[in-house]
């Protein structure tokens, strides 16, 4: 028996990075709209990510500038202008890691790829980092390799979900992750949507933001197209046993001889503020399926191959699977950009990575505005605290 009866304009479901950017943005346009999770807020492959705002270099290692290095390359600026509270989401609360990333080598790079980064195409991206410039790890003697500092700002993701969370936090209906939706509609487009016995939506247009929740919602739908892929990895971390020999804070890409980093390393701080370093590239996507004594034997070995002159700690390890959800692509292929499909009066969407958030949402604004008449809704009253999800350097290490 319905027992809450709730009318918006938009419902957008899943709340992640995509969901609760487009969710602020929509809200500070005068469009209401009701963001929907039935599970801890950013659980899945928004607290996975290492919180990189690309720019695109780390996809010119070939010395071709890609459709995808193009596609990403405004991003940087967008989320810096959000980051000094004036781009369209205010996060000058969030908390930033490193303004730059960077990107070594253990030895010197080749002519070609140093002519190629030093190019007007990737001038304006990435700067040669001079020694007395260079951070504490990468003064060390022993190092003889090649530093680029990329225009890549490192973000403490949780603070992000906080900024989004906070300002619309009366507008996010949180349920358990059990519970049915039922969907109903009339010639193809939906009315309203049911969760559970009690609660039911009506709404204009609905947004499905949900990452890998989407295929399910597009079953319960009925759509089949667009179809979704899953690109899994199995992303390692590790910590000093001892925190008085803590590991540098490092935010880097590890370059080798192909066209990918070998090793991307982002530091984190778990509850007792030990550095944790969370490594991604070939060795997560390489290490699906491999047992945890494995990988983290390669992952250490990794580490001395990459960073010779550095003496590791005793560390503790800990590995993360997670699977990166998009639109299903030949040969299951990373998408360029991000993505978004409309059936009637639902939009299927995913960023596909992190930092293309911003532009996920002006597409889907771009197709909602001309389908949204904004009416007047009345408030929510009776929701129960938010509940976010526990970082991952608190969850992995237990």
């Amino acid at each position: 028996m319905i027992t809450k009866r709730y009318t918006t304009d938009v419902v957008i479901i899943g709340a992640g990075i995509a969901g609760l950017w487009l969710h602020n943005r929509l809200n500070k346009m005068g469009i209401h709209a009701l963001l929907l999770e039935n599970k801890a807020i950013g659980n899945a492959q928004t607290l996975s990510s290492q919180g990189i705002i690309h720019g695109g270099a780390k996809y010119a290692l070939n010395g071709i500038l890609s459709k995808a290095t193009q596609a990403i390359g405004d991003m940087p600026a967008r989320w810096q202008a959000c980051l000094k509270g004036d781009g369209d989401i205010d996060l000058s609360q969030a908390k930033v890691f490193a303004q730059h990333q960077l990107m070594w080598s253990k030895q010197q790079l080749s002519s070609k790829i140093v002519s190629f980064f030093a190019s007007k195409a990737l001038s304006s991206r990435m700067q040669t980092v001079d020694n007395t410039a260079r951070p504490p790890l990468f003064q060390h003697a022993g190092f003889k390799g090649a530093l680029y500092q990329l225009d890549e700002p490192v973000l403490d993701i949780a603070s992000v979900i906080q900024c989004l969370v906070e300002p619309w936090q009366d507008r996010i209906i949180q349920f358990a992750s059990d519970t049915d939706i039922q969907w109903q509609q009339d010639n193809g487009a939906v009315q309203s949507l049911q969760i559970g016995d009690d609660i039911q939506i009506d709404a204009q247009q609905f947004v499905l933001t949900a990452g890998e929740g989407n295929e399910a919602l597009l079953k319960s739908l009925n759509i089949k197209k667009p179809a979704m892929q899953r690109r899994p990895l199995q992303m390692v971390m590790c910590k000093a046993k001892d925190k008085a020999q803590a590991l540098p804070a490092i935010y880097a890409h590890s370059l080798g001889s192909g066209s990918k980093p070998i090793a991307t390393i982002t530091s984190h701080f778990d509850k007792d503020g030990n550095v944790v370093w969370y490594i991604g590239g070939n060795i997560a996507e390489q290490g699906v399926g491999k047992n945890f004594e494995k990988i983290t034997s390669e992952a250490t070995n990794l580490l001395k191959d990459i960073m010779p002159w550095f003496e590791l700690p005793e560390l503790s390890w800990a590995t993360h699977s997670i699977n990166r959800a998009e639109p299903k692509q030949s040969a299951l292929t990373r998408p360029d950009t991000a993505f978004v499909e409309t059936k009637n009066n639902v939009h299927i969407a995913w960023p596909t990575k992190l930092a293309l958030a911003p532009d996920l949402a002006d597409k889907v604004i771009e197709k909602l505005q001309t389908h949204i008449t904004p009416g007047s809704h009345e408030p929510i009253t009776d929701l129960p605290t938010i509940n976010i999800s526990e970082p991952l350097w608190d969850r992995a290490f237990k």
